[in-house]
């Protein structure tokens, strides 16, 4: 049922695609396909370029394919003759964090599904190491660079708007970022709160009454005090998964045990789950480093429902970093819950940079400026100026 393909600047395969046939649905293509529906939609809204080419109830009037994942990125013939390359570590075996560098822009789409309901949300977001110390923690700076679609339309509530709007002044957004790839903390707080004073007053002559009032409060609450918002910022789930730490020490079998922390929900406690984590020895047919999680719910706030056995989860992530700059190319993580109800969080961030990774077989050197701790505890780390 694969009708064509679209290739990359490389000659690579991007995509296939499927020719949409009058009297489409679809499910009836999906069923064609012999894949599900959320599968169909899935993959062809997160890799759409423009947003009026998402798939909802049924195709867009202008549509004409439908995107779908390729299963192979080469020729047989280039597989059985290319060899496999292994992965460079860093001091036996550790993925160095040093190298990551450049800005980047990436594609972010986040799915919250339940027995009842399936919201998403997209939107693009820029991410660029700004300096470095001598102690190897980083300084990141995050920008989302389109507006915020849900469930693939522009926000068009007044809720949602404004919640938007509020979210804004988090942007351009500073963060300091340890040895193995884990944000830590806030850098430009004080700017945030110049912001959120500026912000705080167009919306007061824009809109009145009580509920806004008691809106602009509870954030005041969050942004007088930068370790509540450290904490609210903590169920980001962008931040949450491309700062997750994954450039750390493997041991010599390339695995270990350790745990994760996921809240599915804003305001939930953080689940914690037992996973594996573990690296390939050889890079994939793409030229990546892949890097995975996976595990099982452990311990949560309801932890009498995971004691009786009628509260469990489970947690999947993968990583795909490239081989010279161990930047992060794309990731993914899925994760839910099951008792009464089940709960399902899905994350897929995708750079939007085309180029095919060719590995190098020797090391880059990044330079790491030198720079001087003062009174705070990472504040001083960096100057900007």
């Amino acid at each position: 049922m694969i009708t064509g393909e679209i290739l990359d600047n490389w000659g690579v395969v991007k995509h296939f695609t499927y020719k949409i046939q009058k009297g489409d649905t679809p499910t009836s293509v999906a069923n064609k396909l012999e894949i599900t529906l959320y599968e169909l939609r899935l993959y062809h809204n997160f890799n759409c370029i423009e947003d009026c080419d998402v798939i909802n109830a049924d195709f867009p009037s202008h549509l004409q394919f439908v995107l779908l994942k390729p299963t192979k990125q080469e020729s047989d013939c280039e597989q059985e003759n290319s060899k496999p390359v292994k992965v460079i570590f860093d001091n036996e075996f550790k993925i160095p964090f040093d190298n990551v560098r450049g800005k980047n822009t990436y594609m972010v789409l986040q799915t919250i599904e339940n027995d009842k309901h399936l919201q998403t949300i997209k939107y693009k977001a820029s991410v660029e190491c700004i300096k470095k110390d001598k102690n190897g923690y980083s300084l990141f700076e995050i920008d989302r660079v389109s507006k915020v679609y849900l469930n693939n339309a522009q926000t068009d509530t007044i809720t949602d708007t404004l919640a938007e709007e509020v979210s804004s002044v988090l942007y351009p957004l500073l963060i300091v970022v340890n040895q193995e790839g884990e944000w830590i903390d806030i850098h430009n707080f004080d700017e945030i709160g110049e912001r959120w004073i500026l912000k705080r007053k167009r919306i007061l002559e824009k809109n009145e009454g009580e509920a806004i009032n008691k809106y602009l409060n509870a954030v005041d609450s969050i942004l007088n005090d930068v370790e509540n918002l450290l904490q609210n910022l903590s169920d980001d789930w962008f931040l949450k998964v491309f700062f997750n730490g994954i450039h750390t020490t493997y041991t010599s079998d390339l695995s270990f045990i350790a745990e994760a922390d996921f809240a599915i929900t804003p305001k939930d406690d953080a689940l914690i789950f037992k996973v594996t984590q573990k690296i390939d020895e050889y890079l994939n047919n793409m030229n990546m480093i892949v890097i995975e999680k996976k595990g099982t719910l452990v311990n949560t706030s309801k932890e009498t429902a995971v004691e009786k056995n009628n509260f469990s989860g489970s947690y999947h992530s993968i990583y795909h970093l490239n081989p010279n700059t161990y930047n992060i190319e794309n990731a993914s993580l899925e994760c839910d819950i099951i008792d009464d109800l089940t709960k399902k969080a899905i994350v897929k961030i995708y750079n939007l940079n085309d180029k095919k990774v060719i590995a190098s077989e020797q090391k880059h050197e990044f330079f790491v400026g030198e720079t001087t701790k003062k009174e705070s505890f990472f504040k001083g780390l960096f100057k900007l100026h």
